[in-house]
């Protein structure tokens, strides 16, 4: 009996689902220094005004997936926006890009899988950033948005949310510091261990950020932590399973890549950033916003050499 191409195509893939579903992965939790990590504290305004509008247009028009995504959280956001209390700096792309990582995290989309894997890996070098990362506005305003919606390290991290890993085996060594390398969704219920393929992240976050109040509906505490927190890792009991325990603090390579800003060899520490939060109030009048975050700053001053976007260092 012969055996058609269509039969042998479906063995193959089968065979490949099969081989995925039992095989035991190896997955190193290390400081991710591939990532694409700038947190543009020294070019918020520059980039936010000049550059990122722009490069939205041309990003949604050359990805009909993120175009798709964009448009859809648009919506979203439309409907959600008059319900949440938000900072008075926090503007709608802000909110938009926050709703759609969201929508498109829970539902494991084939855009939130392109996404975080480009993440993960466009921070080999400037080059990688600017001529091969498609979602440049995509993370500057997902970065935007978690910086704004902070609150102070006492707040967050005194209550444990979890992070799961079917079939993957979690290593660690060096310091035992770690960074996520793409942006995280983490959940308040602690998962079953069902059987020894499932690793366990039990996360105590500082500068992740609580994000019930912009889902569609009412769920469990579910924190979105940026992806350049750092954390102290250590082994729960003699199993698979991990506490990661933040330091408060990130580190980044990168600093306005995009402004020309090139790859540091080491992880640098990020300067404490207080952005004040302002909820708007009719009745003041005189209410002003300040960013002493910025003040003062000047990007040749901190070595960050200004070229033009496209201009290879």
């Amino acid at each position: 009996m012969k055996t058609g191409h269509f039969e042998i195509v479906t063995m193959l893939l089968a065979t490949m689902i099969l081989v995925d579903i039992f095989q035991v992965k190896a997955e190193v939790l290390d400081m991710a220094d591939n990532a694409f990590d700038d947190e543009y504290l020294k070019c918020t305004d520059r980039m936010e005004i000049k550059y990122v509008p722009q490069l939205l247009k041309e990003e949604k028009a050359s990805h009909q997936q993120l175009d798709t995504v964009w448009e859809n959280a648009k919506a979203k956001w439309a409907a959600r926006k008059t319900q949440i209390f938000l900072p008075m700096n926090f503007k709608d792309n802000h909110g938009i890009a926050l709703m759609a990582y969201i929508s498109e995290a829970q539902e494991q989309t084939p855009f939130y899988h392109l996404f975080s894997e480009a993440v993960k890996m466009a921070g080999q070098s400037r080059e990688d950033y600017i001529y091969g990362f498609q979602f440049k506005a995509f993370h500057f305003y997902l970065t935007r948005a978690l910086q704004l919606l902070r609150k102070p390290c006492e707040a967050s991290s005194k209550t444990v949310v979890y992070r799961t890993s079917q079939g993957t085996s979690f290593t660690f060594g060096g310091l035992n510091q770690a960074r996520f390398g793409h942006f995280t969704l983490a959940y308040s219920a602690k998962p079953q261990a069902a059987n020894d393929q499932l690793t366990v992240l039990s996360i105590y976050t500082c500068l992740g950020v609580d994000i019930e109040n912009f889902l569609d509906k009412e769920s469990e505490r579910i924190t979105l932590i940026p992806l350049n927190e750092v954390f102290q890792v250590s082994q729960e009991g003699a199993g698979n399973n991990l506490i990661l325990q933040s330091i408060n603090k990130t580190c980044s390579h990168y600093e306005c890549a995009f402004l020309g800003g090139l790859k540091t060899e080491n992880c640098i520490e990020n300067l404490e950033y207080f952005q004040p939060i302002y909820v708007y109030n009719p009745g003041e009048k005189n209410q002003k916003l300040e960013d002493h975050s910025e003040k003062n700053w000047k990007l040749e001053d901190h070595g960050v050499k200004i070229l033009e976007p496209t201009q290879i260092p």
